[in-house]
């Protein structure tokens, strides 16, 4: 199977390093989950834009070449106190060098909007997976004697496995905020659907509709709540502005329901046997927590913002039960996942019923 950056390094994160990095964020571990599993092709993202010319390449493979891969081989005792604070200081400072003040304030402003998270939990979030990016862009180098036109080349050759795991709507924030090229977002969009259809093992022809459906059924859902609910006020706003109304103690939870599905729709496109079924196993787990979270969370909200919560859900659950169906279809598969995402769709289906 052809080497996937992105899940090598968000694969070595053990459920006991998820849970230390949200207790010090104070965030549940399914969340943590999730910021970091957008920070980090984010993060790829931007290296692979930086490596896009000659004078970019040389200067992250100068980083890269001084990287010490030393303290990622214990991430629990590197994360630990004062050794943990220096270790994600380091992170921001080697992303500072790289993208400038502005790209690392761009990017870390996109993944706190991306995952419903503020901006210090963001901020060392992107620190972390700074740091993890790097460590495997080392590895990677060291082990196959690459040079800096190497190296972009590695990243160039990464691009659709990037894409693939970008969260819907990441690509848009890191193309505004000129961390990535101006059509980074659109490939990402068509990247996306074609790794979801390879997954489930179906034919372009019998998914394209996907590709128009699932936007129209969102837009629909969103014209239907502010007219229920505004009366003649005229619909101006943007997805991302209305999500970002629907807060509770201090989570965006529209934002947060985005990045658990995403996160959900990912895990599941990269189960394709028995053995990565296996190794998705911890990531579902962690989507149950994070479900969990947010059924307790819809219990605070208000009718109107439980209608819009659910239509969210709804617009997004015909895809995740397809996918669901094919993946659970390939053989060996299902006796080891099937229990759990059946569970799994069954709680979202429920917050997917309006008060």
């Amino acid at each position: 199977m052809a080497f996937n950056m992105v899940s090598a390094i968000i694969n070595s994160l053990a459920p006991s390093i998820i849970d230390k990095v949200a207790a010090a964020l104070g965030v549940n571990s399914g969340l943590a989950r999730t910021a970091l599993s957008a920070a980090v092709p984010a993060i790829l993202a931007a290296f692979g834009n930086k490596a896009s010319t000659d004078t970019g390449a040389r200067a992250l493979y100068d980083t890269v070449s001084r990287t010490d891969t030393g303290a990622l081989s214990d991430l629990a005792a590197t994360l630990t106190g004062a050794k943990g604070e220096k270790f994600l200081q380091g992170g921001l400072g080697t992303l500072g060098s790289l993208l400038g003040d502005t790209g690392l304030k761009g990017l870390t402003n996109a993944i706190g909007r991306q995952a419903g998270i503020g901006s210090d939990a963001s901020s060392s979030i992107v620190s972390l997976a700074g740091q993890l990016a790097m460590g495997q862009l080392a590895k990677s180098a060291a082990s196959e004697g690459l040079d800096a036109a190497g190296l972009s080349g590695m990243l160039r050759a990464q691009q659709d496995n990037i894409r693939s795991a970008m969260p819907a709507g990441l690509g848009d924030l890191l193309s505004t905020s000129g961390i990535v090229g101006n059509n980074f977002a659109e490939n990402a969009s068509r990247t996306t659907t074609r790794a979801v259809n390879q997954t489930a093992q179906v034919t372009k022809k019998g998914t394209n509709w996907l590709t128009w459906l699932l936007p129209l059924l969102l837009a629909l859902a969103l014209l239907w709540w502010f007219l229920g609910n505004r009366s003649a006020t005229t619909v101006t706003q943007t997805v991302p502005q209305a999500v970002k109304e629907v807060m509770v103690d201090g989570v965006n939870v529209g934002k947060q329901v985005t990045s658990v599905l995403d996160g959900f729709r990912t895990t599941l496109g990269g189960i394709t046997d028995a053995a990565t079924a296996e190794a998705a196993l911890p990531k579902l787990q962690e989507t149950v927590s994070a479900v969990d979270s947010l059924t307790g969370i819809a219990g605070k909200l208000a009718p109107d913002q439980r209608s819009f919560i659910a239509a969210l859900i709804s617009a997004a659950l015909p895809t995740i039960k397809e996918v669901s169906g094919k993946v659970l279809a390939i053989p060996g598969v299902g006796d080891i996942v099937k229990p759990t995402v059946d569970g799994l769709l069954t709680k979202i289906e429920a917050l997917a019923k309006p008060v």
